[in-house]
């Protein structure tokens, strides 16, 4: 009995981060990791709510600021996740994940990572962010028993 205690938790929390799929919170939060890479600024723009707000390395910026910033480039970028948690309550949803980008130009290979969170608004039958909370963290300080997962649109 003391088994299935210790275990049930874990399939609940297994089932619950993994049974959304497209109706996930945090898909948008992947599609626009998506957008970015694509520096498609049309659908970063679709899956953000109009007051989005991006706390980004002790900045404070809009989508407009993050569309600024994103650029065509001879890299290209791979993205990574591992969700931790989403809470939803109502039409609002938190999510909380890791996050990693793997750049590539020919021989050179480079990764960035972050621990993040977000807000999200469910605008109909879809989710929006309207929050997005970025710490920028080295690639090694993910921990060890951590997968990430390639994301791919």
């Amino acid at each position: 009995m003391r088994i299935l205690k210790l275990f049930t938790p874990f399939v609940l929390l297994t089932v619950s981060a993994t049974s959304f799929g497209k109706d996930s919170p945090f898909t948008p939060v992947q599609d626009l990791f998506s957008a970015m890479s694509a520096v498609d600024h049309e659908k970063m723009k679709s899956l953000v709510t109009t007051d989005f707000q991006l706390l980004e390395v002790g900045e404070d910026w809009s989508i407009e600021d993050l569309i600024k910033a994103i650029n065509p480039s001879e890299y290209t970028r791979r993205n990574y996740f591992n969700l931790i948690k989403i809470k939803i309550s109502g039409q609002m949803a938190w999510v909380s994940y890791w996050n990693k980008a793997i750049y590539t130009n020919g021989e050179n290979v480079n990764s960035k990572a972050w621990l993040e969170s977000a807000v999200m608004i469910k605008d109909g039958t879809s989710w929006k962010i309207q929050m997005l909370h970025s710490t920028r963290i080295k690639s090694a300080s993910i921990p060890k028993n951590i997968e990430l997962t390639e994301y791919v649109d």
